[in-house]
């Protein structure tokens, strides 16, 4: 197994087709901070020290289900379930994912953030409203639960995307400013809309920040305390 020390386990991190995966010992998997559980077609996955059993699908989606995605080829999404269990330092720039304690960088800005079902929601600013955001390294790109949050933006033409469990999403598009706690960055955002959408609305879900700009950052999740880093 890759390992950078007793305690840290190093894995390739891959960002391509406007997502991000990492390549695990039984294959390359989706990182998803958006989905609650793991799943795979290769029956256990191993993050860090711990490997485990996973299930071929979750909440009706599988990996051929993923594979709907343009360009998206993998062997499962990984998950809070294993996610939340230890630190990693994704190395947009180095192209690591390093599982266990790292040292994170002085001057890394810290952004907390709440567990909703597992899933962590954050406090950010887009277009200069206050917003509460899921935060979801498995989306492409961002989605606001209203037009309004999204028009002080600059018009970026329409969003084709899908999802494994919604199915295909429509929407105008649009390039709005995104501030987390310090974090700046340009999101090209969309309209999310129906079932989905409205139950995100009834938890105090406003919208929802994708990983368009980790490639170039070092992200240090670390969520025994909640929060994660950003230089």
């Amino acid at each position: 197994m890759p390992q950078d020390s007793v305690s840290a386990f190093a894995y390739p991190l891959v960002y391509e087709a406007n997502h991000m995966f990492v390549e695990l010992p039984e294959g390359k998997f989706l990182v998803d901070t958006g989905a609650p559980h793991t799943f795979g077609r290769t029956g256990s996955v191993t993050y860090g020290a711990r490997r485990v059993a996973i299930p071929s699908a979750t909440l009706g989606a599988n990996v051929d289900s993923l594979e709907k995605l343009p360009g998206v080829r993998c062997d499962g999404l990984l998950g809070m379930d294993l996610m939340s269990t230890a630190q990693v330092l994704w190395d947009g720039p180095t192209g690591k994912a390093i599982v266990g304690e790292t040292v994170v960088a002085a001057g890394a800005r810290r952004v907390p953030y709440r567990s909703l079902m597992g899933v962590p929601v954050v406090d950010a600013s887009i277009g200069g409203r206050k917003l509460s955001c899921i935060y979801d390294t498995g989306a492409q790109y961002g989605y606001v639960l209203r037009r309004e949050f999204a028009e002080c933006g600059e018009d970026d033409g329409a969003i084709e995307d899908y999802n494994p469990i919604m199915g295909k999403i429509h929407s105008p598009a649009w390039r709005v400013p995104v501030d987390m706690h310090g974090v700046q960055f340009q999101e090209r955002v969309g309209v999310l809309t129906g079932m989905f959408a409205g139950m995100l609305g009834m938890v105090g879900v406003d919208a929802i920040v994708g990983c368009s700009w980790m490639p170039s950052r070092r992200v240090w999740f670390m969520p025994e305390q909640a929060s994660f880093a950003v230089a």
